[in-house]
């Protein structure tokens, strides 16, 4: 009798102290809440803009986090031409906005961050119409073209347009692209799609722009251009690679 009283002391003390001993659980709530952070793996809901707050402007810069993503330089000109490049190579939205009229402001951030050499120089301003054109042109031939209104007044600039000189992959297009650089006098345009030797060998000057191309019987891409004002006939030989600088080997008058 007295090894069984014993015997349920010891199961009766165990199970008070495994009683004392059991603490709550710690683990938190499973569910996110609104401050969760989500691991990498997991996509949190986008946030909805604050009410009665305009979406941001374009950013010149086309950057993240505000910073300015353009490096460049601009040398030339004066007035309000040279103070749109300025502005725009420092990405000052601000001032930019008291220049440009809404048209103007919206092409030029619509470029973001051109992957071109960033470092304009004038080339000319020229007047027409009511309106004075200032180019600026960079060391392979593009060119950034301002329109702005000759009365005074406030934001003068009515268009920003940038023209880059590109290599085209199609030998139609590319010849195009060399003949509207001679007829334009875009010489860095030229040499870039050309060669200097190229362009060097050139002894007169452009016939005025216009012209009928034509693809000649000759192997390889051998285009024929006759300018309309003049009726000369110019030659132009593609037999480098196209889509790359260059690759235009030959070039001349044929009468």
């Amino acid at each position: 009798m007295r090894r069984a009283a014993s015997t349920t002391a010891i199961i009766i003390g165990l199970a008070v102290m495994a009683t004392g001993c059991a603490k709550p659980s710690s683990s938190p709530n499973a569910n996110a809440t609104a401050n969760t952070n989500l691991s990498s793996s997991e996509s949190p809901v986008p946030t909805a803009e604050p009410t009665g707050t305009a979406p941001a402007g374009p950013a010149p810069s086309g950057s993240a986090g505000g910073g300015c993503a353009i490096s460049g330089t601009v040398t030339g000109g004066s007035g309000t031409a040279l103070d749109v490049m300025k502005s725009w190579l420092k990405c000052d939205s601000a001032k930019l906005h008291t220049l440009l009229q809404d048209t103007a402001y919206s092409q030029l951030s619509a470029l973001g961050t051109p992957k071109i050499d960033m470092h304009w120089s004038l080339v000319q301003c020229d007047g027409a119409m009511g309106s004075t054109y200032c180019t600026y042109r960079n060391k392979l031939g593009s060119d950034v073209i301002i329109k702005l209104r000759n009365e005074p007044g406030p934001k003068p600039v009515t268009e920003f347009k940038l023209d880059s000189t590109v290599y085209h992959d199609n030998a139609e297009k590319y010849a195009r692209e060399f003949l509207d650089a001679f007829a334009n006098h875009n010489k860095p345009r030229m040499v870039a799609l050309a060669s200097q030797s190229v362009v060097d060998s050139i002894v007169v000057d452009a016939p005025p722009a216009g012209y009928t191309l034509t693809l000649t019987p000759e192997p390889h891409w051998v285009y024929s251009a006759q300018f309309t004002a003049t009726g000369e006939y110019w030659i132009v030989t593609i037999h480098g690679t196209l889509g790359k600088a260059h690759a235009i080997t030959a070039f001349g008058n044929a009468g």
